[in-house]
């Protein structure tokens, strides 16, 4: 986890990119655009006090219309960092894509806006 800050850190920042295609494997382009696109800096990778775990939790515009189902967390230049598959609360991946209803809705439309949250734990 600490990698992961390191290495967006050290080229002034990044994003994460989601998508609702097929995952075309480890830093393989996707044939699809992202649905969301957010820059991430210093203030959105925090370490918990113990160094323990890292909580990234941001808010995003939606770009197009669709279902989240991985994402790619990139540094500055744009090389891969970490891909995370992407879903609703309680779908089990890892990075939790809301559009802040009750239920969920299960797809992201032009215009709104979703958070997002990932934790990474330290093992």
């Amino acid at each position: 986890m600490l990698d992961i800050r390191d290495r967006i850190l050290a080229s002034g920042g990044g994003a994460v990119h989601v998508y609702g295609s097929v995952y075309p494997g480890t830093e393989a382009p996707s044939a699809d655009p992202p649905l969301v696109i957010r820059s991430l800096s210093a203030a959105d990778l925090v370490m918990h006090a113990t160094d323990a775990y890292m909580l990234i939790e941001v808010e995003a515009n939606v770009a197009l219309s669709g279902t989240p189902t991985w994402a790619r967390f990139v540094d500055g230049t744009g090389t891969t960092v970490y891909d995370a598959s992407a879903g609703l609360p309680g779908s089990g991946a890892q990075l939790i894509v809301s559009d802040g209803q009750t239920p969920p809705g299960a797809a992201m439309y032009p215009g709104g806006v979703v958070t997002m949250s990932i934790e990474f734990v330290r093992t």
